[in-house]
């Protein structure tokens, strides 16, 4: 989560919130723990990066009430299976407001998981056959939000093959 936490701040995202998924287990205490260590993280990565907007790192909360938190804005979340996913490009291509992701946990998310956050309005994406580590998948879904979202007003979607 240190690292996740850092490069999500460089690439420029405003919140995070840990989530405690079906697969991925986390305890009060080491949050608390962590949390000090978290908001020091964020603030080295906010100065190095230059980021001019501030970070709100906030406690972990579970996937179920994440998914059911009212949002503004687009919501994606990327599952390593191919079916059912959209093309990030479309999602993003009338997104207005911010831009909510959500990465799994090592285990992925559960199938239960994934259908609960489609009934919740998060749109499912692929990030591509290899299985990723959480942290690189974080910072690959990012990169890739974050280049669509710039420059999205210079390509044009296409339905086509």
């Amino acid at each position: 989560m240190d690292l996740i936490i850092r490069q999500a701040v460089e690439a420029g995202v405003t919140r995070i919130v840990p989530l405690v998924s079906d697969h991925a287990v986390t305890r009060a205490d080491e949050q608390s723990a962590r949390g000090g260590r978290w908001e020091r993280i964020a603030r080295e990565a906010r100065e190095q990066s230059g980021a001019a907007r501030a970070v709100t790192l906030e406690p972990a909360i579970r996937l179920d009430e994440a998914a059911s938190r009212p949002r503004g804005g687009t919501a994606v979340f990327f599952h390593e299976e191919r079916a059912g996913a959209e093309a990030l490009h479309e999602i993003l291509a009338g997104a207005d407001g911010p831009v909510t992701v959500l990465i799994g946990p090592e285990g992925g998310l559960s199938p239960r998981e994934a259908a609960l956050l489609e009934a919740a309005g998060f749109r499912r994406a692929w990030l591509g056959d290899g299985v990723l580590r959480t942290e690189t998948a974080a910072l690959y879904a990012l990169a890739a939000v974050g280049t669509i979202v710039r420059e999205r007003q210079q390509w044009k979607p296409s339905r086509e093959g």
